[in-house]
């Protein structure tokens, strides 16, 4: 809840990005990210453009602080302490760069 007690939820969705120039998703009243589809056909590109689109998806899935636990029902779940973080962290997840876990110096992501 804010200073007044009014409850509030701070919701973060990632929208719009720009990669290496080409900007994917717009901004509408919609919920989730809307240039899955051109980001996906760029990424399995072999030009030079794909290979950016997955060095900015790799690094988004492993630049973090989020923290990823396993759920009862077995699905990976994700625990962040900004907002910001894993909006971005689930969204390249489902562009697939997967986030799994961490230890010690060790970070594993799952790339489909």
């Amino acid at each position: 809840s804010d200073k007044t007690g009014t409850l509030t939820q701070n919701v973060m969705e990632l929208k719009r990005v720009s990669i290496d120039g080409r900007i994917y998703g717009h901004v509408d009243e919609g919920t989730g990210f809307n240039g899955s589809a051109e980001i996906l056909e760029s990424r399995r590109s072999t030009s030079p453009h794909g290979a950016q689109v997955n060095a900015f998806l790799e690094i988004l899935s492993v630049s973090h602080t989020v923290v990823a636990t396993q759920g009862q029902d077995g699905r990976l779940r994700y625990e962040a302490e900004s907002p910001d973080e894993g909006a971005l962290v689930e969204a390249v997840a489902k562009l697939g760069w997967t986030f799994v876990g961490r230890t010690g110096h060790s970070i594993t992501v799952e790339k489909d």
